[in-house]
């Protein structure tokens, strides 16, 4: 049975980033209870749920809730990140342009495979902010160069690497600095925003929020 998780603990958990962004995640978690109206705490497998509140398609890691023969969107995927991983083939750290050209070939490939795919603003920054996180949080919030073993554990092994060297570094992860490097993404694959989208902190939040980050309203889009 997983264990219930609470904002606080939330909080205490994510030390690595700021209080704002585990303040969006937690609330997100706690919008995808069952009757959410009176709910303290969540566990992962509400998180589950197709486009709600931050699932997204087009995951580095996951299926699309589509594609999966048992609409599995929730286990890690070897094949799928492994396409993540050919893109860091010859390096041994990650980067920013690398990241992006990754991200971006996900997307790509879905929009091709499923026949439900859904890439509106919200999913837009989840994709793009699912790649400034681990580039922030594995290495850091600016530059984002962190060692390509690290990023292999933390996505398969679904832990922080700190038998392999990592240490938390001295800049916290935060929804500005994710906005940032999330523009910085979208640049290097000389991508568009969405109509009316604006990157910012408050947009992020939204996002990982489980809100759409234009008109600020909860949705939860079929697709």
């Amino acid at each position: 049975m997983l264990k219930e998780i609470s904002l606080r603990g939330l909080h205490l958990a994510l030390v690595i980033v700021g209080a704002d962004f585990a303040t969006a995640i937690g609330g997100a978690g706690l919008l995808s209870v069952p009757g959410n109206l009176l709910a303290t705490s969540f566990d992962l497998d509400n998180l589950n749920e197709h486009n709600s509140p931050t699932e997204h398609d087009a995951s580095l890691s996951r299926s699309d809730y589509f594609t999966s023969s048992n609409h599995d969107n929730y286990s890690f995927n070897q094949t799928i990140f492994n396409q993540v991983l050919s893109f860091y083939s010859s390096q041994t750290k990650t980067s920013i342009p690398v990241a992006a050209a990754a991200k971006y070939a996900r997307v790509k490939a879905e929009e091709k495979e499923d026949p439900q795919f859904v890439y509106q603003a919200q999913q837009f920054l989840l994709s793009y902010g699912e790649s400034a996180l681990y580039l922030s949080v594995l290495g850091d919030p600016v530059e984002g160069i962190a060692d390509i073993e690290w990023v292999k554990v933390f996505f398969e092994e679904e832990r922080l690497p700190y038998e392999e060297g990592w240490r938390q570094g001295e800049s916290q992860t935060n929804l500005a600095s994710l906005g940032v490097m999330i523009l910085e993404l979208v640049a290097a694959n000389n991508d568009v925003l969405p109509e009316g989208l604006e990157v910012t902190a408050q947009t992020v939040g939204l996002a990982f929020g489980g809100y759409d980050p234009v008109t600020g309203i909860l949705r939860h889009v079929i697709g």
